[in-house]
């Protein structure tokens, strides 16, 4: 295994993962990181970042629609399984980037889903995580936040992802600035919250949850993030910096 550090671009479709590869990538850049980008997402139209390796330059999700003449839906989860046919490919630019490059930025497909439902997809972040030292960043999109309520559901998937993959993972809010109300969400109590949450018919559920949460809370703290204005860019990097150093401990 080599120096080289690659970072999974995470989180719900709509999220940002693609601007903030883009972002990521040129702030590393700017101090001095040489950073590489690679594109697993054979359905995205356009990318703001020039890719180093991407997996469109092997087939697209409308190749697969015509070729097996089948629909979007399909063509999506074909696009995961076809990545299993480029291994030897993915392997070889692995092994020229880990020796080249000190951030390999993976910006995953648009659906969480085909990222942790399926074997391929799995098998192929494993691949860099051989390779290399590997961690994710959850993106957690504020403007689908209400309440705490949406908060706690969304760290769950974090928390699944993470299992999932098995890699360190970095939670960050995106969109912060369509939220007026999310800091308010984020500084909220969350064990005088739970006390709320246990009423209801779940609520053995909620609270089995919610203690996995609030555990979790005090070991992890989120950083928030204003892509287009680059803001939290900073935050992130130390954060990722801290999932490499064997003092690091997120909190």
């Amino acid at each position: 295994m080599t120096w080289a550090k690659t970072v999974f671009i995470l989180g719900p479709a709509g999220s940002g993962k693609t601007s903030l590869t883009d972002s990521l990538g040129k702030y590393l850049e700017e101090q001095g990181f040489q950073t590489c980008y690679v594109n697993l997402d054979a359905a995205v139209e356009e990318i703001p970042y020039d890719a180093d390796f991407d997996i469109r330059n092997y087939y697209t999700v409308r190749d697969i629609m015509k070729r097996d003449r089948i629909g979007p839906n399909m063509a999506l989860i074909r696009s995961v399984e076809e990545l299993l046919k480029y291994e030897d490919q993915i392997k070889n630019f692995v092994d020229y980037a880990s020796e080249n490059y000190d951030y390999i930025l993976v910006d995953t497909p648009g659906q969480l889903e085909l990222t942790l439902f399926y074997d391929a997809s799995i098998r192929i972040m494993r691949i860099f995580a051989e390779k290399t030292r590997a961690c994710g960043v959850f993106l957690i999109p504020a403007d689908i936040i209400h309440s705490v309520r949406d908060l706690a559901f969304l760290k769950l998937m974090a928390l699944a992802t993470r299992y999932r993959i098995d890699v360190p993972i970095i939670s960050a809010i995106t969109k912060a600035d369509l939220n007026p109300k999310i800091d308010e969400i984020l500084s909220i109590d969350v064990e005088k919250y739970g006390e709320i949450m246990l009423e209801g018919a779940q609520k053995d559920l909620v609270e089995e949850l919610w203690r996995i949460i609030s555990r979790l809370e005090k070991k992890q703290r989120i950083v928030k993030l204003c892509i287009p204005r680059r803001e939290g860019l900073e935050d992130l990097h130390t954060l990722i910096y801290e999932v490499f150093c064997t003092c690091g401990d997120l909190s």
